[in-house]
């Protein structure tokens, strides 16, 4: 029969052989024994380093170290070790999902504290190595938890101690630059005359210059007082012509309305007038037919006759002074429509004016975006119908802000003119121009074949390039890049001119001067 092999924990030493003699046997009962303490204390200090994670865990822990010092049967904690394997397994299963939990907070503890304003740049360096750096162990994972509390506690002392004036979010210099520009360029588009023109151009002249950004805040809101007491102006001079015209529609009314009650009044007395008129010869034609008769008095009967004729014609000329005050009362208000229409007429033809002007830029006279929305919708709708090409294209002029910031916006303004015109002369009479925003220009080409639009493009650039531009006694040469795309497929506007601007952007970051086709 063959004999079990011996558990280590077990307390029954060794039996030995039937050759082993009483000392090996008691050496091998002491080194069982020895191997038994030591994997209790081995034990003894693994639950002891286990302990406090969970205090289910630990209470089983701890009964588990009471039966082992106190048992010298291994088979007793067999059912203890397995009750502790499954509890110690979902423990980690527990511990797991929290350290997952703990990295996630970590981050986002982590991204927050980025997030907040004024911080130093060391700080925020040292922010962003931190959280690159991999957590491998329970132990980085602590060591990373202390440093972002310090660099927590760092941002806190920084703004504590920082000068109430100073907790103000940072600004971005860029970003204020941008809108500056922008409303500037939102102004040249505005055609408001008078003070609140002027005032506009003022305003515009400063966003020009480097400003800071309080300034840029209180420009804008002036300019949206301006533009608002502009509109507030117009809708009231609308408002008083309209009033006026209503008015004079109302005066008119009444006097058409007098005068027709007037011409009914002077036909029924033409008519009483008639009749009697008629009466009258009748009874002359009567009395001359009883001439012969006796007892007949012709003459009594005539001058009868010839008083009533005379009343009747006092009358007649009474009626014709009341046609006459009725044809002069007809005649004004004649008149008044006549000045009405007028009034109205250059109403519209100002209210058109408005129109066009809305639909041009007031600095370089052509097109606006206002303008370009309507006519690429309708060039679009033209290309979708016919599927001829269609080419759009964006300009922009290369460093045009050094020239504004050397020589000032008036010479700027002036360029911008003088590169508008050119480019619409490098067109076609089907072709459109229209300024995009600052110096920023777009054209749309229908109908054009490679050679044509690729003919147009070249022509452009070289023509801005070779321009005379003069800037005290300095000549500037001024270059532009270009980014053109054509419609395709499924194409819409909006990702055609997200195309074409993608081709400028290439344009300008290869060094500009040049045309890029998307």
């Amino acid at each position: 029969m063959t004999k079990s092999t011996p558990s280590p924990l077990s307390a029954q030493p060794a039996q030995p052989g039937n050759n082993a003699s009483p000392s090996t046997y008691q050496a091998l009962a002491l080194k069982s024994r020895r191997e038994i303490h030591s994997l209790k204390r081995l034990v003894s200090r693994f639950i002891a380093t286990c302990s406090g994670k969970n205090n289910l865990v630990d209470q089983k822990l701890a009964e588990f170290r009471d039966v082992l010092y106190s048992t010298q049967d291994v088979s007793a904690l067999l059912p203890r070790l397995a009750i502790i394997e499954r509890m110690v397994g979902h423990q980690n299963m527990t511990q797991a999902k929290a350290q997952s939990h703990l990295d996630e907070q970590f981050h986002t503890s982590g991204e927050t504290l980025q997030r907040v304003t004024g911080l130093p740049a060391q700080l925020k360096r040292d922010l962003r190595d931190l959280l690159a750096q991999p957590a491998n162990g329970d132990t980085e994972r602590t060591q990373h938890l202390i440093k972002l509390l310090q660099l927590y506690e760092r941002a806190v002392t920084l703004q504590v101690a920082r000068p109430r004036t100073q907790q103000t979010p940072d600004i971005d210099n860029d970003q204020i630059r941008r809108v500056a520009d922008e409303l500037q360029n939102l102004i040249t588009e505005l055609d408001i005359d008078g003070q609140a023109g002027d005032k506009l151009l003022e305003i515009r002249r400063e966003l020009l210059t480097d400003i800071s950004p309080a300034t840029v805040v209180s420009l804008t809101l002036a300019a949206l007082k301006l533009i608002l007491e502009a509109t507030q102006s117009e809708r009231r001079a609308s408002q008083q012509f309209l009033s006026q015209v209503n008015d004079d529609l109302v005066s008119i009314s009444q006097q058409n309305t007098r005068a027709h009650d007037h011409a009914t009044q002077l036909r029924l007395a033409h008519q009483g007038v008639d009749q009697r008129l008629d009466r009258t010869i009748n009874d002359i034609e009567h009395e001359l037919k009883r001439k012969g008769a006796a007892k007949a008095n012709p003459e009594a009967a005539l001058t009868q006759a010839l008083a009533e004729l005379k009343v009747i014609a006092q009358e007649n000329k009474a009626l014709k002074n009341r046609e006459q005050a009725l044809e002069e009362q007809l005649a004004h208000n004649q008149n008044q429509l006549s000045a009405l229409a007028e009034q109205t007429l250059d109403q519209h033809r100002r209210v058109g004016d408005q129109e066009r002007k809305r639909l041009l830029d007031p600095l370089t006279r052509v097109y606006n975006r206002a303008a370009l929305n309507d006519r690429l919708e309708h060039e679009y709708r033209l290309w979708k119908k016919y599927q001829r090409e269609f080419c759009l294209a964006v300009i922009d002029l290369d460093h045009f802000k050094q020239v504004n910031q050397q020589f000032g916006y008036e010479v700027g303004d002036k360029a911008l003119k003088i590169i508008a015109r050119s480019i619409y002369q490098c067109l076609r009479d089907t072709d459109f121009i229209a300024r995009f925003g600052g110096e920023e220009f777009v054209i749309l080409l229908p109908d054009a074949d490679d050679e044509t639009r690729t003919d147009i493009l070249a022509n452009i650039s070289h023509t801005i390039r070779k321009l005379p531009l003069k800037f005290k006694n300095e000549r500037v040469s001024i270059s532009v890049s270009i980014g053109a795309t054509l419609f395709q497929g499924e194409d819409t506007p909006t990702p055609v001119l997200e195309r074409a601007d993608q081709a400028l952007y290439q344009a300008k970051n290869s060094g500009r001067n040049q045309i890029i086709w998307c």
